[in-house]
């Protein structure tokens, strides 16, 4: 959100059909994911709008010693990483340590832009996209700020 973008929440467990159709339906260019989960993209990549792809380790921000056990575990001991090849990825600390070298600039956002697209289940047929807007979101965002605040006074 901070960069500008939309964001399309997608769910891990989706099959390589759902997740095609999520993609391809919100016209997604970029795309940010657990390395468990790059398999299903995999298979369906070339068939959508997807031209960056950033790849996540569950350890990625532990970081040191203890990312590395975690990464190591995942990947060789419970085996939770199957086999997966995207041409082109970046490592998701690759992306964190190149932007710390670069100056943000932050870009202007209305509160009629659109802050997320949200996928129903697909309970009545195809999942739809619902829009949420940055207004819609920062509203909740108080909404849940004094309901917490009261809870707490």
């Amino acid at each position: 959100l901070g960069a500008g973008y939309t964001v399309v929440n997608i769910n891990p467990l989706y099959t390589p059909r759902e997740l095609e159709h999520q993609l391809k339906d919100s016209g997604a260019q970029a795309i940010v994911i657990l390395e468990n989960f790059a398999g299903t993209l995999q298979a369906v990549i070339a068939r959508t709008p997807v031209k960056h792809v950033i790849v996540a380790s569950m350890g990625d921000m532990l970081g040191g010693l203890k990312g590395a056990i975690v990464n190591l575990v995942v990947r060789r001991v419970k085996k939770m990483v199957p086999a997966w090849s995207l041409p082109g990825h970046v490592k998701f600390n690759a992306v964190l340590k190149t932007g710390a070298t670069i100056a943000f600039k932050p870009p202007t956002v209305s509160g009629d832009d659109i802050a997320f697209l949200q996928y129903t289940g697909g309970t009545t047929g195809v999942s739809k996209g619902a829009v949420l807007l940055h207004r819609n979101v920062l509203s909740n965002v108080a909404q849940n700020s004094l309901w917490v605040e009261d809870a707490y006074t």
